[in-house]
């Protein structure tokens, strides 16, 4: 989702944030030490590691892994590595798709339980993807403690992230069937000796693809037991959120990162029917660092066509198919919402959390007053591990919906 003024002040180093983060990952292979390897695969060391340009064979299944790379940043106490994994992204279509798993290295006799970690707007660009990317002290909120408490911790870059091919930014189930198929790639590694049980939780677009996730789990990926899901100021139904955005001209930056995640999604669609000559000239700009469209786009003065958001246009269904969903009410909830947040407006997540108890849900909200986009994650970070620890351990989920 766009970012909150303060991010976008801080696009300006985000190149140099991941050049460094390369730098961690071309020694990540030769700097692990031997106990890091799996069964799986090794692949190879550097940064072309996610230069995987083939297809999945017919024959391969979901969460089938094509190779692994260890990593150098894991938290003390963890080891961690990159995964190149098969994904169904939609029906009967299967790409190859990056992420990371991270493991405590103390002994369990018993199965550790997953945490999935549904990550937010990182750029389009494949160097901006998490996995290329240094882990550092908050990248993933509150990693640490899961990992302290014995849990796996996995992550999916999405579709188009770090692998060649294009990003399915806020395509919503197609990003959510990549998450649950990167737990049957932790499933794949039997060293890891993980439960079939997960918690997962989201921020921004993660949000998005969290609740995609707990619609589709029991469909798609029935073998796993999902026990709660908790959404960090959430960025859920894209047209509502795209209509708003284009009110916005320091936002067009934003809408026009989300139109090719959408046209990934359905490739029928043409940007010309959206933008205008001066604003697809901005296209390309995409492909140059992570934030750089946010700035450059911010000027235009007639970035979309008159019928860009008719609702019998093309983007218009585009949109609404990818809004198309709902709440399955098979996992309880944790929300956490800053009430000065413009980017995810306090008013939209109030209707998620109508949705979810509608569904039968269990819903523990928390509005955090005068925190923003992002000055709620260290708040949700602080809070979630224990919510988590008391899904795991069966206890009933505290709900706050309200009565009617």
């Amino acid at each position: 989702m766009p970012f909150t003024q303060r991010r976008i002040a801080k696009a300006a180093v985000a190149t140099s944030v991941a050049a460094l983060a390369f730098a961690a990952c071309v020694t990540a292979s030769s700097a692990a030490p031997k106990e890091d390897s799996l069964s799986a695969r090794p692949g190879p060391d550097g940064t072309t590691f996610w230069d995987v340009y083939e297809q999945p064979p017919e024959t391969a299944k979901p969460g089938d892994i094509y190779w692994i790379q260890p990593r150098s940043d894991a938290p003390r106490g963890a080891r961690g590595w990159n995964v190149v994994y098969v994904s169904e992204i939609q029906p009967g279509v299967k790409k190859y798709v990056s992420g990371e798993i991270y493991v405590p290295t103390t002994r369990s006799d018993a199965p550790r339980d997953m945490v999935l970690w549904n990550h937010e707007t990182t750029g389009l660009a494949d160097s901006c993807a998490p996995s290329r990317r240094s882990l550092g002290e908050d990248r993933v909120p509150a990693i640490r403690d899961l990992l302290g408490q014995g849990r796996v911790v996995t992550m999916s870059d999405y579709p188009g992230q770090a692998l060649p091919g294009p990003s399915h930014y806020m395509a919503g189930q197609v990003n959510a069937r990549a998450s649950l198929d990167v737990l049957r790639a932790v499933r794949n590694l039997p060293e890891l000796n993980a439960s079939n049980r997960f918690v997962e939780y989201g921020w921004s677009q993660g949000g998005q693809t969290t609740m995609h996730v707990e619609s589709i789990a029991r469909t798609y990926a029935p073998e796993f037991e999902g026990l709660g899901a908790a959404l960090i100021a959430p960025a859920v139904r894209i047209r509502e959120l795209t209509g708003n955005s284009m009110q916005h001209p320091e936002l067009a930056g934003y809408v026009i990162s989300t139109l090719p995640g959408i046209k990934a999604a359905y490739p029928h669609l043409r940007y010309g029917d959206f933008l205008t000559a001066e604003a697809m000239e901005q296209l390309p700009v995409l492909a140059d660092g992570c934030f750089d469209i946010w700035d450059s786009a911010s000027t235009l003065r007639d970035p979309y066509q008159p019928g860009a958001m008719s609702p019998d246009g093309p983007w218009w269904k585009a949109l609404t198919a990818v809004d198309d969903f709902r709440p399955a009410g098979t996992m309880p909830f944790a929300v956490y919402q800053g009430s000065a947040d413009t980017t995810t407006p306090v008013e939209l997540t109030a209707r998620e959390r109508t949705a979810l108890c509608q569904a039968g849900s269990s819903v523990d909200y928390h509005e955090f007053d005068g925190l923003d986009h992002e000055s709620v994650v260290p708040e949700a970070a602080a809070r979630f591990p224990g919510w988590a620890a008391d899904r795991f351990a069966g206890e009933a989920a505290p709900s706050n919906c309200p009565q009617n």
